[in-house]
């Protein structure tokens, strides 16, 4: 009898340890080969991103990444200061939640079910998030060259389709958008080929290009200047 005991004990045991494990390995589904953290760095890097949710709508800015599920959410990457934003909306382009987090150079989003992950691109670290807000896990990303492929494939893609659905991100400024760093539309075309424009921030992302692109111009015209009036200057000297 104690034998049996003892047999159903170490099966309950062995039985445990690995679920545990297979929920350890699937905490995060992604694209990218990594590579575990300790438990030291894993703390403190989560310590520094500090994701915070946010259920109200902040004011739109341009895009620089983007990915949807199967649900038709999408999460959307804008572009501001070290305090960075992803905003998540329906695929009729309703605001649903979104998180502020701390990153001090680019990155990327990719969407595991229902949770988002997202890549810090500087620190090449992927980090799953919870739409609470609530970081699972994060993970070192192995620099190989099959990883920097699929950063350029689908962590930076421009375009994704989800059943019958294209979405797209573009800018809409003709000429200018050699210059635009960032994208303005979010766009979505069905089976018809119908396109909606789902999220717009055109008018801001024109605005900022063209003051970028005269200051530019204006630092070249005054650094031409005194590169003339100093050859004049030396001329006038002999």
């Amino acid at each position: 009898m104690k034998v049996k005991r003892s047999c159903f004990f170490l099966l309950f045991v062995f039985i445990f340890v690995i679920f545990t494990s297979a929920m350890k390995v699937n905490a995060m589904h992604t694209g990218f080969k990594t590579n575990e953290l300790s438990s030291e760095e894993k703390d403190m890097f989560i310590s520094n991103i500090n994701v915070l949710s946010i259920d109200e709508e902040p004011v739109k800015k341009a895009i620089t990444c983007f990915d949807v599920n199967s649900n038709h959410l999408i999460a959307v990457g804008q572009n501001s200061s070290d305090r960075k934003t992803i905003c998540i909306y329906s695929g009729e382009g309703d605001f649903q939640y979104g998180y502020t987090f701390n990153c001090s150079g680019d990155f990327g989003v990719e969407w595991d079910e229902e949770n988002l992950n997202i890549f810090f691109v500087r620190s090449s670290v992927i980090v799953s998030v919870t739409p609470k807000g609530e970081v699972l896990d994060a993970f070192e990303v192995q620099n190989t060259i099959e990883n920097n492929s699929y950063v350029n494939h689908f962590i930076h893609a421009t375009k994704t389709e989800i059943d019958n659905y294209e979405y797209y991100i573009r800018n809409n400024m003709g000429l200018l958008n050699l210059f635009a760093p960032s994208y303005s539309q979010i766009i979505v075309k069905d089976s018809t080929g119908a396109e909606s424009i789902i999220y717009d921030v055109s008018s801001m992302q024109l605005t900022k290009t063209i003051v970028t692109i005269s200051l530019i111009c204006v630092f070249v015209i005054v650094a031409v200047a005194v590169v003339i009036w100093q050859f004049i200057k030396l001329r006038r000297g002999n």
